[in-house]
């Protein structure tokens, strides 16, 4: 069951009162980049501060279901109209009130020229016009049929209009304010240590943790360096190696397979000309490559090898798709089939976050291409700038990219296919075939037609090799004994739901 695979709850006798003080220390890989910035990131060791301080009308629960938030219920009233009840007697942590305005004011500003730079203004794109029925109902009207707006809706955090209007993103970003179960005491710029509290004006208040300190480092070698000295009570993101280890001191150590399958964006947007607007090309990449290598060897085992870009579980998932065999004799003959016998030389743009393994991955991909005739030539570039070009499509003349398929974000591949597909800003990949299904499976309510429209898009993508696909990507965890209990959900750790022995 997927629950099982994203939620870890240990029984375990009655803790202290949810009224004692508790603090949980936890190592990360790094601040969140962007700090408190609503709209400028989905990434994972954002999400652990973005999450707990702020709140969207919908949520994702561990398992993958959507569940209410600031939104109680939500439903259809015609093709192009959902409307949205609102949890009452919500304020923010500064005593704004929470209600229908907020709502409209919100996605107004995302709609704006203000918020172009937004990653995820895009998700709000099709919204024509948020209606006020009253102070706790509101109408969102979209240009088109939108099966998958209340998913959508759980990326867009709210926050309050008049201090929102009076910070502006710059400030809001290093003082966000909300309506979770947190508030921010210090980003940790000068101690090193982000710091979070207990709201106490929040809907969901902690059961028992009231504190949360983030140390971040860098290094996973630092990360369990931190946790086996006792300086933190809980870890993310070591390498495999580590696994064995850490269980043999006590530590409890858990594996979860991601929603997010690691990938090389095969461009086809741009460089008119270029050996990757060849499909032949782009399959012969994928057949070039040993992902079964990856996941058994560099990874050991803690991945699986993929053809597509979602996992089981994820609405979309086509059971019927298989991985690309390794055969580099077929990747030479598709290759000189498109006129590349004599081999070709290709750019790729890395970013090296994410996958505690991702350099010894990236060497492996070059290694194996080069197998087949192909050099690859890999420029590492750094997280601010790879989302500026994410955003913006200025890929310069990097041919591949590296990239993930994202289901994460509403455990659903729509949003990874769209970042696949023409109507991405910035777009690096573009069949105009595929829009037709894309736009089918977006108006398609049934909820069994849809699912079947996404398995058929993904059958085509991964014969069309969008991407070079890779292997799924894993969430590793571990903590001491003193942690009774991890609640993970799509995004982040749901600190409110944890326990600690003291």
């Amino acid at each position: 069951m997927m629950i099982a695979a994203r939620t870890f709850v240990f029984m375990s006798l009655m803790l202290c009162s949810a009224a004692q003080a508790s603090t949980l220390r936890l190592a990360s890989a790094s601040l969140p980049p962007g700090f408190g910035n609503p709209y400028g990131s989905i990434a994972q060791s954002a999400s652990h501060t973005r999450t707990t301080i702020l709140d969207a009308l919908t949520r994702l629960s561990p398992d993958g279901m959507l569940q209410p938030a600031l939104a109680l219920s939500w439903q259809p009233t015609d093709a192009r109209t959902w409307r949205f009840k609102l949890r009452p007697d919500v304020v923010f942590s500064n005593g704004e009130p929470f209600n229908g305005a907020t709502v409209r004011t919100v996605i107004d500003w995302l709609k704006s020229p203000a918020a172009s730079a937004q990653l995820l203004a895009s998700e709000v794109r099709d919204i024509a016009e948020v209606r006020l029925i009253d102070e706790l109902t509101v109408d969102i009207i979209t240009a088109k049929t939108d099966a998958v707006l209340p998913k959508r809706l759980t990326m867009i955090m709210m926050v309050p209009p008049v201090a929102w209007a009076k910070l502006g993103v710059d400030g809001f970003t290093q003082t966000p304010i909300g309506t979770g179960s947190y508030v921010l005491k210090d980003w940790g710029q000068t101690t090193g240590k982000t710091v979070i509290e207990a709201n106490p004006t929040s809907w969901r208040k902690p059961q028992q943790i009231t504190r949360v300190e983030l140390f971040p480092q860098k290094d996973p070698v630092s990360r369990v360096q931190a946790l086996t000295s006792g300086r933190v009570d809980l870890t993310q993101g070591f390498g495999p190696e580590d696994v064995a280890a850490l269980k043999e001191q006590g530590f409890r150590v858990h594996t979860e397979q991601e929603p997010q399958i690691m990938a090389l964006a095969l461009r086809n947007v741009g460089n008119v000309g270029k050996p990757l607007h060849d499909i032949r090309v782009r399959q012969a990449l994928n057949y070039a490559v040993d992902k079964s290598a990856i996941a058994d060897v560099i990874l050991r085992g803690t991945a699986q090898a993929v053809g597509q870009g979602a996992i089981p579980g994820v609405t979309g998932y086509n059971p019927a798709i298989k991985p690309y065999a390794h055969d580099t004799a077929k990747a030479k003959a598709l290759l000189a089939d498109a006129g590349y016998a004599n081999g070709l030389v290709l750019t790729a743009s890395i970013q090296l976050a994410g996958a505690t393994e991702a350099a010894a991955i990236y060497q492996k991909v070059a290694a194996d291409l080069a197998e087949a005739g192909v050099k690859l030539e890999l420029r590492p570039v750094q997280g601010p700038e790879w989302v500026r070009r994410y955003s913006t499509g200025d890929w310069g003349d990097a041919d591949i990219i590296s990239s993930t398929w994202n289901g994460a974000s509403y455990h659903d591949t729509i949003r990874a296919i769209e970042t696949y597909s023409c109507r991405k800003p910035g777009a690096f990949f573009c069949i105009p075939e595929i829009e037709p299904l894309i736009d089918a499976s977006g108006v398609e309510l049934d909820t069994v037609k849809r699912e079947r429209l996404l398995q058929d898009i993904m059958a085509r993508y991964h014969d069309l090799a969008p991407s070079i696909f890779l292997v799924n990507l894993t969430s590793v965890y571990a903590h001491s004994a003193r942690v009774k209990g991890i609640v993970l959900g799509a995004t982040g750790l749901w600190f409110e739901q944890m326990q600690l022995v003291e």
